[in-house]
Formats: structure tokens, C-alpha cells, sequence
């Protein structure tokens, strides 16, 4: 993960220098909107890790095809709808943010389709507790995309080609990610009964989907809302202050990753989980601060590492907070993965009692950066401190946890 997040900063270190402000605006809101329309498959990669994690605990790894097969079935349908949504509203995608350039609309429509895709064979990897194997198809998307971006933007395709660089390597992903689970997933591996209903796998998927939901709307939310209404340079440089936050906080993602299925597995054996969640949270901290502390004391550095300097030397103060503003949604994360292995869902309301306050909040007040920033920090805090109190509840009930 750590190798994907610095491929990523590559890749917006070229875009940054080869784009303009404005086109970097249009770029990172449109990864934004794919990031949050394929929620319903993330929900699904957590669901099909749940299952496989579970399948592994009982040394029953016959069913693991059947999941395989049905689930791309069903997000191959819904990636079709996706690709009709985009086309028919296109045009008020486009007015809403700011968007001249149809071609974009179509390649994101492309990209829904991939996305939805593409978990389905993360999520057999990771539930198997299969990190290199996940961890190498996630490197074989982020390399892929910068070699994408480096042929395409090179030779004249500008914003069209950097975004369809993601669209070129999340397929070569796909593909290859076909043959690490061949021998897993193959037809004849799917004997006997089945284990496993449509209606059980959307039973679990629905609040994995909703709290992945949440949390995309809440990492995005404030660059959306820029990209509405502030002018399109303006937007860019919020842009480019928003990555730089999630490039450096963002490093602990692999520990909510390794934590849902090894959670998973020993809640279904009624093992003891707390302590993974507490030693899960303290690291994701350290590391956290770490990043945001290098991002304080050395702004300038960043900025000139991502963007090569000059009118984004302008954002420096706002880099500098930028981390801090959004630690509890990085602690959330974790928090969010704990919780859906253990089945227990009522961080989910606080979720979304939390965004709608972040929405009302942004949209009346966002006059400057400091103030959007701000409320990205008071909202999410709020969100963390509350589902904390949640988990203590449950505790004291003394559930199996």
C-alpha cells in the first residue's frame, strides 16, 4: 500500500506539472466522483473478504468460484447502468462542475465499469489473508497507471489521457488479477452444495456499502464543493492541497486492510478483538501524525516535490494544517473496518447524521480554505468521537467482541 500511495504521488506530481490548474481541478474531481459511484463494489471487495475469511476459518475454500462468478455477473450488470446513468445525465455533470469536455463524462462512464469490476478479485485475495497477491495487484494498477499517463499525456492527450490512464490500468489489473486467483476460482473448483445466497451477500453488503459510502462523501465531500463554487484555478489549487493531505495520511490504509479479515476470522472463532483494534488505531496514529508533522514543518518542500513550486507555492499555509483536518477520518477508517467484521452497524446513523451536518455546514460557509477546512475537522472529529463512545457501549454489554 505504501508503494501505491508514493506511485500516486508521482502520478500527480507529472499531472501537476503538465496540467493546468484548472485541468488539475477537472482531473481530481472526476477520480473523486469514480472513487465514490464505486462504493457498491469496495462494499462488495469487504463482503467477499468477510465470506473468504470465514471460509478459511472452517477450511472450506470449495464455494470461493461461486462467489467469484455470480458477483461479476451482478457488477457487470450495474456497471452497464452506471454507463447509461453518465450518458444521460452528462449534461448536468457537466454544468454542476464546471466540465466543458464530453469526451471526459465518457471516459468516466468507462471507468464505473472497471471499478465495479476490479474489487470482486480483491476481495477473494485479501479475505484469504493473501496480502502479497493483493498487495501486487494493487502496485500492478498504480505502475500501470503511471506509464499510462506518462505515454498519453506525452504525446497530446492532455486531461483526456490522464484520465484514462486509470481507466487502462485498472483492465491491465483486472486482467491479471484473473490469474492470480485461476487456480482459487477455477469452474471445476465449484463442487456440492452452495454455502453461500444472493440474499446473504447483500445482507452483510448493504451496510458495508453504506458506511463505504459514508466515508467516500466524507473524504470528498469538501473538493466537490470547492470545485462548485469557487472558480476553476481556485479549485485546482484546493486540488492539489487535498492530495497532498491524503498522499501523506493515506500510508495507513494497509493496517484497516489486514485488520478486517484477521478480525473477521477470529470473531467468527469467538476469539478476542480488542486488542487489534487498540494496537490498529495507535499505529494508524503514529504513522499519521508523522506525515502530518513532515507536511507542517516542511509545506514548502511538499508543494515543490508535487507541483514543481510556483503559484502553488500560494497554498503553503493551508498544506500545513491540511493533515491534521483530516487524521480523524484516517482513525475512522479503521474504525469502520473493525466494526463491519463484527457486525455492528450503529456507527453507520452517526455517519450520516454527521455528513449531513458536514454538508449544511460547508454549504453555507465556505467563503475561504481555512473555513472549509475547519469544518472538514469538526465534522469528522465529532463523527470518530461518537462511534468511539459507540464501540465502548458495546463493550460494556459485553458482546462478543
Amino acid at each position: 500500500t505504501s508503494i501505491v500511495n508514493i506511485s500516486n504521488f508521482i502520478f500527480h506530481m507529472y499531472v501537476t506539472r503538465h496540467l493546468s490548474p484548472t485541468a488539475y481541478g477537472a482531473l481530481a474531481t472526476l477520480l473523486a466522483i469514480i472513487i465514490i459511484v464505486a462504493m457498491p463494489a469496495q462494499a462488495l471487495q469487504m463482503t467477499i473478504a468477510k465470506k473468504a475469511a470465514i471460509y478459511k476459518a472452517h477450511n472450506n475454500l470449495k464455494n470461493i468460484g461461486f462467489l467469484f462468478y455470480k458477483t461479476t455477473k451482478w457488477f457487470f450488470i450495474l456497471g452497464i447502468f452506471y454507463f447509461a446513468f453518465f450518458m444521460l445525465f452528462s449534461g448536468i455533470i457537466k454544468n454542476f462542475f464546471k466540465i466543458d469536455d464530453f469526451a471526459l463524462i465518457l471516459i468516466l462512464a468507462l471507468i464505473s465499469i472497471i471499478a465495479l469490476l476490479l474489487p470482486v478479485i480483491r476481495g477473494i485475495l485479501q479475505g484469504l489473508q493473501k496480502f502479497i497477491g493483493f498487495g501486487l495487484n494493487l502496485i500492478v494498477d498504480a505502475l500501470f497507471r503511471l506509464i499510462f499517463v506518462l505515454l498519453l499525456v506525452s504525446i497530446g492527450f492532455g486531461l483526456r489521457g490522464a484520465l484514462a490512464s486509470s481507466f487502462l490500468s485498472a483492465t491491465t489489473a483486472y486482467i491479471i488479477g484473473l490469474f492470480m486467483i485461476k487456480e482459487l476460482c477455477g469452474i471445476d473448483n465449484y463442487k456440492g452444495e452452495v454455502l453461500i445466497t444472493k440474499k446473504e451477500i447483500f445482507k452483510y453488503a448493504f451496510p458495508v456499502f453504506l458506511s463505504m459510502f459514508a466515508f467516500s462523501i466524507l473524504s470528498y465531500m469538501d473538493l466537490l464543493i470547492v470545485k462548485h463554487f469557487f472558480d476553476k484555478e481556485q479549485a485546482g489549487l484546493y486540488a492539489v492541497t487535498s492530495i497532498i493531505g491524503k498522499a501523506f495520511l493515506y500510508f495507513p490504509m494497509a493496517i484497516a486492510m489486514a485488520l478486517f479479515p484477521k478480525v473477521s476470522e477470529n470473531f467468527e472463532l469467538n476469539k478476542s478483538t480488542r486488542t487489534m483494534l487498540m494496537k490498529s488505531m495507535v499505529l494508524t496514529f503514529a504513522i499519521s501524525i508523522f506525515g502530518f508533522l513532515f507536511c507542517y514543518f516542511f509545506p514548502n518542500f511538499v508543494i515543490k516535490l508535487l507541483t514543481g513550486g510556483g503559484k502553488y507555492y500560494g497554498i503553503a499555509d493551508i498544506v500545513k494544517i491540511f493533515g491534521i483536518a483530516i487524521l480523524p477520518l484516517v482513525l475512522m477508517n479503521v474504525l469502520i473496518n473493525y466494526l463491519l467484521a463484527i457486525h455492528r452497524y450503529l456507527f453507520i446513523y452517526i455517519m450520516y447524521a454527521g455528513i449531513i451536518l458536514y454538508g449544511i455546514l460547508l454549504w453555507f460557509f465556505h467563503s475561504n480554505f481555512h473555513q472549509i477546512i475547519f469544518i472538514l475537522f469538526i465534522s469528522n472529529l465529532l463523527i470518530l468521537l461518537f462511534s468511539v463512545i459507540s464501540v465502548f457501549i458495546k463493550f460494556n454489554k459485553k458482546v462478543k467482541v
